[in-house]
């Protein structure tokens, strides 16, 4: 029996993909273990957040972020790139000297890959989905406290996200205003009756309240939007985009070619999660991560 290599690749993506779906309290962060390498994490300790950890935590009951646990959950996410970008060699070593064992084929080297792929996929899954925690307990931040900052994180992000499409409304409601009165002012030959002039300013209306709710329900998300933009006020918004969504065991979704030696991307991405995060905290921009000129006006 032959042990074949993409498929024990497949396997890696599938499990790891499996793994992070599956990771997911006011207190201030503690300083932080400056100088802490990915060698000073206990790769045995807990790979979760433990119910001691969450019974320190109390999440404050306004939801809103300190410039201290920003800086923290920065923090945090850099020493987790570096442990699994530091991991993920020992693990392309396992995989390449599977590969190599493959080759001879026997039932023998079969099976043998067969035990150590899984023991390794075990460890893939493990090492990803406990890097952010173990990284937050290395720097001496409660994990249960860093998880709660990547969820108000990801919160950012989503409004972010649909920042652009609130703002479109709005320009979108103005614009049919303007038109509707520019429509009145020339009569009939604009060629709009009154009934459609007022099912325009409906659709205008309606525009304007869409977007008017979806602001309110995202009432903390835009205080801690505010924290980060005051804090560390030339950290772009395209950057905060990144640092939302990297960070955590979530935010690395995207290296499913962990267990694969002919794989770069991991380490590509982390070095630009890396480069990115690095930034934020020294608050300056990213190289090609600068705001667009609308986005500037309406963040100044």
């Amino acid at each position: 029996m032959k042990f074949h290599a993409p498929r024990l690749r497949r396997r890696f993506a599938v499990l790891g993909l499996a793994a992070l779906a599956a990771c997911g309290g006011a207190d201030e962060p503690a300083d932080d273990a400056s100088g802490a390498t990915p060698e000073d994490v206990d790769q045995e300790a807990s790979a979760t957040v433990t119910e001691e950890e969450l019974a320190k935590f109390r999440a404050p009951a306004d939801s809103v972020l300190t410039p201290k646990q920003v800086e923290a959950y920065i923090r945090t996410s850099l020493l987790q790139f570096d442990l699994v970008n530091k991991e993920s060699a020992r693990l392309h070593a396992k995989v390449e000297k599977m590969e190599e064992r493959g080759k001879d084929g026997g039932v023998l080297s079969g099976f043998r890959n067969l035990t150590e792929g899984m023991a390794t996929m075990g460890q893939a899954a493990d090492l990803i989905g406990g890097s952010f925690v173990r990284s937050a307990r290395t720097l001496g931040y409660n994990p249960a406290e860093m998880e709660w900052v990547r969820e108000r994180m990801g919160d950012v992000t989503g409004y972010l996200v649909a920042k652009p499409i609130l703002q479109g409304q709005a320009d979108m409601a103005k614009s049919i205003r303007q038109q509707v009165e520019e429509a009145r002012r020339a009569g009939p030959a604009s060629g709009y009756s009154e009934e459609m002039l007022r099912q325009m300013l409906a659709n205008a209306d309606e525009m304007e309240r869409t977007a008017l709710q979806n602001t309110e329900i995202a009432r903390a998300t835009l205080r801690n939007y505010e924290v980060l933009r005051s804090t560390r006020s030339n950290v772009t918004d395209p950057m905060w985009l990144a640092v939302g969504m990297a960070g955590g065991a979530s935010g690395l979704l995207s290296l499913s070619g962990l267990g694969d030696p002919q794989d770069t991307t991991v380490q590509r991405q982390l070095g630009e999660y890396r480069r990115v995060f690095t930034d934020a905290l020294d608050n300056k921009v990213s190289q090609g991560m600068e705001n667009t000129p609308a986005q500037a006006e309406a963040t100044s």
